[in-house]
């Protein structure tokens, strides 16, 4: 199918779903796990499950692909510039809103993408954007964009992060989505988030499209933009339809420059033959005239100082 043609071109779907990979720390040796989440990472690594779709409650913390993740500095700054833009909901960072320190950590491979993930979202750069200025359902709904890459599935999915957000804390709720088994299947350590609720995974409903395509608005749109409040919950909780703003499309005529068997492209052959004609009846016109004065007859003499405007 023509991307062109697909309804994930209104909102950005296509450009908006390539995870960009990176990965500094290839080939290390194993380190210890200092969390709970890094052990049962580690512990199912080993347990060699095959790649493809599986259930969760087998191993709900192994990763079940196998992607190769560039290291080179030009992949660096592709990862650190989707990360930008896709944890900052489409919004430009300016040079000195960075984080210079984090960049460099992700650069030298003392950090690796999800813990770059991790710390960007506890910044008070983003906190303040989508945290602390926006209604609890509305930072709820964007963290699970921006982290896990699709919307909430349910009101209760909302509220049992609210709940955890008000006993344990923001940092709480982050951790709870970047360390769950989710988050490490999709998305893994090397991989940049991404929205991805585009196509019918697994375990999600079909209304997770019209969700997305509703918090995303369109391609060139911000998270900041779209409001305060949540788009969402009236659709959550009670299943009233939502409003997708989509832009007007622009249509293009696409006009081919290559000859084929000799022959110039059907458009430029048109314009030829419609100037030809054109140009061909204003030399009969004068023509006309001048047989006109050659024999004496003069009234066209008017007509050449009309056609211009004299």
């Amino acid at each position: 199918m023509d991307n062109s043609l697909s309804p994930k071109m209104d909102f950005g779907g296509i450009t908006k779903t390539e995870g960009v990979t990176y990965s500094k720390s290839n080939g290390d040796a194993a380190v210890a796990a200092l969390t709970n989440a890094d052990f049962l990472r580690a512990s199912c690594a080993e347990m060699k499950l095959g790649v493809g779709p599986r259930d969760h409650h087998e191993c709900p913390h192994r990763v079940t692909f196998n992607y190769y993740s560039a290291s080179d500095s030009a992949t660096l700054q592709q990862a650190i510039h989707a990360t930008y833009r896709h944890l900052h909901g489409n919004c430009y960072v300016m040079d000195n809103e960075r984080a210079s320190e984090l960049e460099s950590q992700l650069s030298n491979g003392s950090l690796n993408i999800r813990e770059f993930v991790r710390a960007l979202v506890k910044r008070d750069f983003y906190k303040d954007r989508f945290f602390s200025a926006v209604a609890p359902f509305r930072g709820i709904e964007l963290a699970y964009k921006h982290l896990l890459g699709r919307p909430p599935l349910s009101e209760q999915e909302v509220a049992a992060a609210i709940s955890l957000q008000a006993e344990h804390g923001y940092d709480a709720m982050v951790d709870s989505l970047i360390d769950s088994a989710e988050y490490t299947e999709v998305f893994g350590a090397a991989t940049v988030p991404y929205s991805r609720a585009w196509t019918s995974a697994s375990g999600m409903p079909m209304i997770n499209f019209v969700r997305m395509a509703a918090l995303e608005q369109n391609f060139v749109t911000s998270d900041r933009n779209n409001g305060s409040a949540s788009i969402l919950l009236s659709n959550l909780a009670k299943g009233t339809p939502l409003p997708i703003k989509v832009s007007k499309k622009v249509n293009f005529v696409g006009v081919s420059a290559a000859w084929g068997a000799g022959k110039p492209p059907a458009d430029f052959e048109k314009l030829w033959r419609g100037l030809a004609l054109v140009g061909g009846a204003h030399l009969a016109g004068m023509l006309v005239n001048v047989l006109s004065q050659m024999a004496g007859i003069h009234a066209l003499d008017r007509i050449p100082a009309m056609f211009l405007g004299l």
